[in-house]
Parts: structure tokens; C-alpha cells; sequence
């Protein structure tokens, strides 16, 4: 609300600038859900849903780093020069 006062764009009474700040965000959620469901072209977001690559590709979490030990280095060379090498790519 300070923002939007800030640059013109809020012009609420004082009895609605009370309620607006006193609101949490989960109510206002659950005030807007068919605002956002109709912003969205009727498109709802499934909870849990997963892409196909998703689910093939091994994601390593934070918690995951157990092993190698600190310093180890893992790179992946991916070369964007179509069918040839030829060429310098990097220079000393």
C-alpha cells in the first residue's frame, strides 16, 4: 500500500486502507481464485504435476552433495559448432 500511494495509484478511504493492510496474504488468495482462474483463461495449475523430462532428468538437491568431498569438480563440454571443431575455442 505505501508503494501505491507513493505514486498515485491507491485512493482508498481510511476505513478500507486499514482492511486491506490487516488482510493476510492467504485470505487474499482465497478472495481472487476465480479472478485468477478466469486471468488465466481458465487454466488451472495442478499441484504436484511434473513434465515428462522432469521426471527423467536426476535433479541433486542440497542435501545431496554428500559425496565427492569438497573440491571435487563435475563439467559438462557441450560443443555449439555443429558438425566441426575446427577452430580455437579458448585462448591462454
Amino acid at each position: 500500500m505505501p508503494a501505491l500511494e507513493q505514486h498515485g495509484r491507491s485512493q482508498l478511504g481510511h476505513a478500507d486502507r486499514d482492511r486491506v493492510l490487516a488482510i493476510s496474504a492467504a485470505t487474499i488468495d482465497r478472495l481472487l481464485v476465480d479472478v485468477k482462474i478466469a486471468a488465466s483463461a481458465g487454466r488451472r495449475r495442478r499441484a504436484g504435476f511434473h513434465s515428462a523430462i522432469r521426471l527423467e532428468v536426476p535433479i541433486r538437491t542440497f542435501n545431496d552433495w554428500n559425496s565427492p568431498v569438497p573440491g571435487f569438480c563435475e563439467v559438462d563440454m557441450v560443443a555449439h559448432g555443429g558438425t566441426s571443431v575446427a577452430g580455437s575455442f579458448i585462448k591462454p
